[in-house]
């Protein structure tokens, strides 16, 4: 049996959306927990487009604010 896995998923977004938030947050145009959320929802939604690919093992702990 194979297994597929890799070692860590792109943390930015498809539209660089942790990268904006991020730097709203920095201008104060954004509050901290809207920039949290922003982090909580890309983790999901990678952590899932990794298990709709039929990855074995989804990466986790690869996650960084910047």
């Amino acid at each position: 049996m194979s297994v597929a896995h890799i070692l860590g998923f792109p943390r930015i977004g498809a539209d660089r959306e942790l990268k904006k938030a991020v730097e709203a947050y920095w201008q104060g145009k954004v509050s901290r927990s809207y920039l949290e959320q922003t982090g909580k929802d890309l983790r999901a939604t990678h952590w899932k487009l990794q298990a709709d690919a039929g990855l074995y093992m989804v990466s986790v702990g690869d996650f960084a604010w910047y």
